[in-house]
């Protein structure tokens, strides 16, 4: 799960919303908004880019990668959640396999 740190971060430096809101040139509810969740939102390069240059951070300041627990947590009925795996460990376990053929033939 990618977090969202905004709060964190203005709670840190003590601005208020209607501080950023400011800073932004958008509304006091839009911070609030943005500021309440714990998921990365949805924003665009632009917004990203006003946030950093009011708040005097980079993205990563204000986003945190947490790995999801590895149980599942999909509803009887719902399509298996397919949990991703880093790159370097499906190319070795397709090397793997692709050994054990060599041997097999």
């Amino acid at each position: 799960m990618i977090a969202w740190r905004l709060n964190e971060i203005m709670a840190k430096r003590r601005i208020k919303n209607k501080d950023l809101a400011a800073a932004l040139g958008i509304d006091e509810n839009s911070v609030h908004r943005l500021r309440r969740t714990d998921e990365m939102p949805r924003l665009t390069a632009e917004r990203l880019n006003g946030l950093c240059i009011a708040l005097e951070c980079n993205p990563g300041d204000l986003i945190v990668f947490i790995p999801d627990d590895e149980t599942d947590t999909t509803a009887k009925g719902d399509k298996k959640k397919v949990t991703p795996i880093p790159v370097r460990e499906y190319l070795k376990s397709k090397a793997d396999k692709s050994q054990v053929q060599d041997i097999a033939a």
